[in-house]
């Protein structure tokens, strides 16, 4: 206990101001963090770029006859109406604000990649595996559709997102003086008149 003017109780209380504020770390604390989430937040741009770069790539081409010749090919955005165009603009946003640590952009980025990655696989993965569906197929038997790259950067736009955004979560949660007590700085002594 601090030293006591005559005529005064001591009371016990937290000192309001004081330097310690474990509620959001310190100043060194979150230094550290911010090129790492720099680093993240350009893995999102890039897996934005990505995603734009799958709309206009051939996601399949259709080919037929045994020699596989190339009947016609499809762009991935028209296989699913430019969704993951949508998608990635949206993530070039929460990108920027993930990199000022803002734990919803994180959050988004992870729904953003989940929704690229189901785009992929339960839209344009099976449009690269049809055959007997194709209007190729009238005329010709062996008409089938063959993958193209496109639905390879869908995969790796969503995967991107997904990371970058789960590992600014996890960056988010292991900052310095999460597991102390909110605002709670060291006790003060404090007289009060009697």
């Amino acid at each position: 206990m601090g030293w006591v003017a005559p005529g005064r109780a001591p009371v016990s209380a937290s000192a309001r101001g004081t330097t310690a504020n474990y509620s959001k770390g310190t100043a060194s604390g979150r230094g550290r963090s911010q090129p790492w989430r720099g680093a993240l937040a350009a893995v999102a741009l890039a897996g934005a770029a990505l995603l734009l770069a799958a709309e206009l790539s051939p996601l399949y081409t259709v080919v037929v006859g045994s020699l596989e010749t190339p009947r016609r090919t499809v762009s991935a955005g028209s296989n699913h109406d430019y969704a993951l165009a949508i998608v990635a603009l949206a993530a070039v946003v929460m990108a920027a604000g993930a990199l000022r640590g803002a734990r919803a952009a994180a959050v988004a980025l992870v729904v953003l990649g989940a929704a690229a990655l189901a785009v992929a696989l339960a839209i344009d993965l099976p449009a690269t595996r049809q055959s007997g569906a194709l209007r190729e197929s009238l005329a010709y038997s062996e008409a089938h559709a063959r993958a193209a790259r496109g639905l390879a950067l869908e995969l790796a736009g969503g995967a991107a997102l997904l990371a970058a955004g789960g590992l600014l979560l996890a960056l988010g949660r292991a900052g310095p003086g999460r597991a102390r007590g909110h605002g709670r700085g060291p006790r003060a002594d404090v007289t009060i008149p009697r």
